[in-house]
């Protein structure tokens, strides 16, 4: 399996942004974007896009805003670049204002080079919450193949540190 390519789209990128991936024989699932990354101390991704993806298939690129909340992540929270909205495998089809129910409580990421789980703004927490991702940025190849697994029931779970 694979994302099918759209049309990429050149835009400035928001907090509240929806969109829309196709995986191949899937339809449609659709994404938001939660956070624009600063530099500085809160988060070493600077322009990185903190964003979901939903398990909320469709037939269409319109999303029923309704269903796309924290409880029905396809995968763990993760961080991008714009380039999938360049090369066509995002594509913006909304925007709504983020609110408090549309986030998760707590988002954790598992930091390889500390060994310890951090929030979106790379600060330490003093444990794992689920869904939990990987700090980083995504590598498309790897977020394909977590797309394809999830969609398929074999998403492994983000590592932990090692005792």
């Amino acid at each position: 399996m694979s994302l099918i390519k759209m049309k990429g789209q050149r835009r400035q990128h928001q907090p509240g942004d929806i969109f829309v991936l196709q995986p191949e024989g899937h339809g449609f699932r659709f994404g938001r974007i939660v956070k624009i990354g600063q530099s500085g101390p809160e988060g070493r991704f600077p322009g990185g896009i903190l964003a979901y993806v939903y398990d909320v298939p469709a037939e269409t690129d319109k999303p029923d805003l309704s269903a796309l909340m924290p409880d029905r992540l396809l995968l763990p929270p993760f961080f991008t670049a714009p380039w999938p909205w360049t090369k066509g495998y995002f594509r913006t089809v909304e925007h709504e204002e983020l609110k408090s129910a549309d986030l998760l409580a707590q988002h954790c990421f598992f930091d390889p080079a500390r060994s310890a789980y951090v929030n979106e703004n790379d600060k330490v927490i003093p444990e794992r919450t689920e869904p939990c991702g990987v700090f980083a940025l995504a590598n498309f190849a790897l977020f394909e193949n977590q797309v394809d697994d999830a969609l398929a029931g074999r998403l492994a779970p983000a590592p932990s540190p090692k005792a």
